[in-house]
């Protein structure tokens, strides 16, 4: 009876969780919106009375240093994760796995590693996404920064470039992050100290460098439209070398599947009637 109970807590659990995120993958995250009086207070399951003592005990959980840094990469998701209702869900993922593996195999220590694998697999796939997310981000890294040099080469500043290019463009990963650093500029929030968030948010080498080309330009006060043509053509250079890169490395990948897989279907088949013919006597001419 109880892992009925377990599996309908968890289902439940995750349904809300569920469809609480893809409402906030769906709705764009405008800092500019926070220049509008204050909205009403969102319902989340923590905010519940009857949950509080639950949320209680899961604190010291939700404080550790792993869930925190998800919580700040999550950001790159646009999603505002909730640590208490993530710690729920991942105890009820492992007291439903636990439950199921102790109920078809009968032994304890089985159900100890499902309990385990079960408590950190929400994190698995939340690493996953944002890792896919980061990956995103750099494959339209180049575009975007010859659009943004196509615009200040033709007399715009950076912030109007970015405008433009949010504005006019697709709507593409890096674009979302650009949205981000406009709206945090348009309340009030200094360009450089922008740039710094986002590039710390990411942590990727190209969004790096082009935080560090954009911030040293306005320090030193040299000209933002040559740093760009010089930052555009190190990143469309450096998307070549990615190219070669892949294009090596595929060549060494298709030497397994065509060892342990069309090879040996080859020797099946151009050897195979040898072979046969060889143990029935037939490839030998038999002498009268």
């Amino acid at each position: 009876m109880i892992i009925y109970y377990a599996i309908f807590f968890f289902v439940a659990i995750s349904v809300y969780l569920l469809s609480e995120s893809v409402l906030q993958f769906q709705t764009r995250m405008r800092l500019r919106m926070l220049a509008k009086p204050a909205a009403k207070k969102k319902f989340t399951i923590t905010s519940l009375k009857i949950m509080q003592p639950i949320i209680r005990l899961t604190r010291p959980v939700a404080e550790l240093p792993y869930l925190r840094k998800l919580k700040a990469q999550a950001e790159i998701l646009k999603l505002d994760l909730d640590l208490p209702a993530l710690v729920l869900l991942k105890f009820a993922l492992a007291f439903a796995a636990g439950a199921a593996v102790l109920k078809l195999l009968g032994d304890a220590s089985y159900m100890l590693l499902a309990g385990f694998l079960g408590f950190f697999v929400p994190d698995f796939l939340f690493i996953n996404k944002i890792r896919s997310k980061k990956q995103a981000i750099t494959r339209v890294f180049p575009e975007v920064i010859d659009l943004i040099d196509l615009c200040i080469g033709a007399g715009l500043d950076f912030t109007s470039s970015v405008r433009w290019v949010i504005e006019k463009s697709a709507t593409n990963p890096f674009v979302e992050q650009l949205e981000t650093v406009l709206g945090e500029i348009q309340v009030g929030r200094n360009r450089t100290e922008a740039l710094r968030t986002m590039g710390k948010r990411l942590q990727l080498p190209d969004i790096t460098s082009f935080v560090r080309t954009v911030v040293q330009s306005e320090r030193m006060g040299t000209s933002v439209e040559e740093a760009f043509r010089n930052l555009s053509e190190d990143t469309r250079l450096m998307r070549f070398q990615n190219g070669e890169r892949y294009a090596i490395k595929a060549s060494l990948k298709i030497l397994f599947p065509l060892l342990f897989f069309i090879l040996p279907v080859i020797m099946i088949i151009v050897a195979g009637p040898i072979i046969i013919k060889f143990t029935e006597g037939d490839l030998i001419p038999k002498t009268f």
